[in-house]
């Protein structure tokens, strides 16, 4: 259950708060880039490498939107 919890978390925009658009939609590309990486691999399939950059470019940069603007933003929690 407490590992179920962590990946649910790794999701919202904080601890039990709603879950993010941006981790959600990121994840979800990730996962696409990965299983993509994984079929070029075993060569069942050829995957262009400017769909596979742009994808990884698009899943690093959702991803990374919300870690900047978590360091930058001002705690209002005392």
């Amino acid at each position: 259950m407490a590992n179920y919890k962590f990946f649910q978390d790794q999701l919202r925009e904080e601890v039990g708060g709603k879950y993010s658009s941006k981790k959600v939609w990121g994840a979800i590309i990730m996962s696409l880039v990965c299983l993509a990486f994984i079929v070029d691999g075993l060569h069942f399939y050829n995957v262009n490498d400017n769909l596979f950059n742009s994808m990884l470019i698009a899943g690093c940069t959702l991803l990374g939107l919300t870690s900047v603007k978590s360091m930058f933003s001002k705690d209002e929690k005392k």
